[in-house]
């Protein structure tokens, strides 16, 4: 038997659904891909084999040009592909394959918070919908995201897997001097204070505003003198930072941008705690990384986040800027409390792994070539 994967998200920036996918290539050595005689990676331009880290035995096929994803997904590589199975870890598969199909659905955000979307992007996310009820099998980060495609999609449960994301392995404590703190802090928020960090894409459900708003409140009603840091592409939008000034907290509001992994775990060991401000999230992976490099988590109460943090965190329960203020004030005035869901958090991320979650994908890729 063949596999085809769709590594359209392993060319350029790894954010989100590419590091997923990058996590588990680097995970699908020969013993694990046994079932297959030929596993080949296919992407619209060629890729750095060693960055990603792909084993030798995975091929790479590229096919050109580098268009849109939706675009080279239905004219080039739905067309070409001859394997038995085709992995599309992106939400959508194509209009037309002779594969069968093994879909990746992350979230049902647009459908479980529409109005965080204007029209035509409800209109254009139902495609992922058709894929989902199109497909093999479909494979799933939470038994929350499992719940709302069997609801929204209206797929059989039966044909839905849930197979958990995982902190990748550089992310873990550090024993850090305080030197080595005190240059990052520097380094990264421009002076040796605490500071809160935020580590995403920038989207509707992320809700940067309210996570700002939060911390100007926090500001004006204590003392701290807490930073925030936002990494992540688009922290530094002329909206936020304009946003920053209006609140009067822009000399207080640090925006990074994309950061690799080695200095991201570094910023982990250094921060106060790691926000979410998502209003929805059932998955994620900042979260995940957070807690195994011993980092709290702030996030907003919700099934998914409760599921991937093992309650191990601060959970505001209504998405206001005053429920999260006093969220980052509890955290910020207590070590005690900080240690505590470090310490929480530390045991939640063990359970999660990317060998077991390549594992599991895997076996539903065997499964679904059996059908």
């Amino acid at each position: 038997m063949r596999l085809g994967i769709n590594g359209w998200r392993a060319c350029g920036q790894l954010t989100g659904v590419g590091r997923y996918l990058v996590n588990l290539l680097a995970e699908w050595r020969p013993e694990v891909t046994r079932a297959f005689d030929r596993v080949t990676l296919y992407t619209p331009e060629p890729v750095n084999r060693t960055a990603l880290a792909l084993p030798n035995e995975i091929r790479d096929v590229v096919l050109g040009p580098a268009w849109r994803m939706l675009l080279w997904e239905n004219a080039r590589l739905g067309p070409f592909v001859t394997d038995d199975v085709l992995f599309c870890p992106s939400f959508s598969r194509p209009f037309v394959t002779r594969a069968r199909t093994v879909v990746a659905t992350h979230d049902m955000v647009y459908r479980v918070r529409p109005d965080l979307f204007p029209f035509s992007v409800r209109l254009y996310s139902r495609m992922y919908e058709w894929s989902d009820r199109l497909a093999t099998l479909v494979v799933t980060d939470s038994e929350a995201v499992k719940e709302e495609i069997v609801r929204y999609c209206r797929v059989p449960a039966s044909k839905v897997r849930v197979t958990y994301l995982a902190p990748a392995p550089c992310f873990a404590p550090m024993a850090m001097s305080d030197a080595a703190l005190a240059e990052t802090r520097r380094r990264h928020v421009g002076g040796d204070v605490p500071f809160f960090l935020f580590v995403g894409k920038i989207t509707g459900r992320r809700s940067l505003p309210l996570l700002l708003e939060a911390f100007a409140r926090m500001k004006r009603r204590t003392t701290l003198e807490h930073r925030l840091l936002l990494v992540g592409a688009g922290t530094d939008s002329p909206a936020l930072v304009a946003m920053s000034r209006q609140l009067n907290i822009e000399q207080a509001v640090r925006h990074a941008g994309y950061m690799p992994d080695g200095e991201l775990n570094a910023v982990y060991n250094a921060a106060t705690a790691l926000v979410s401000a998502a209003v929805y999230e059932t998955s994620s992976l900042p979260v995940m990384e957070a807690q195994a490099a011993g980092l709290p988590v702030i996030c907003f109460r919700n099934p998914g986040m409760s599921e991937i943090t093992g309650d191990a965190a601060e959970m505001y329960e209504r998405a206001e800027p005053d429920a999260l203020c006093e969220a980052l004030v509890r955290v910020a005035e207590s070590r005690a409390h900080r240690q505590d869901l470090a310490t929480r958090g530390l045991i939640s991320a063990r359970r999660f792994s990317w060998a077991r979650c390549a594992r599991e994908t895997m076996a539903v890729l065997e499964e679904a070539a059996t059908m």
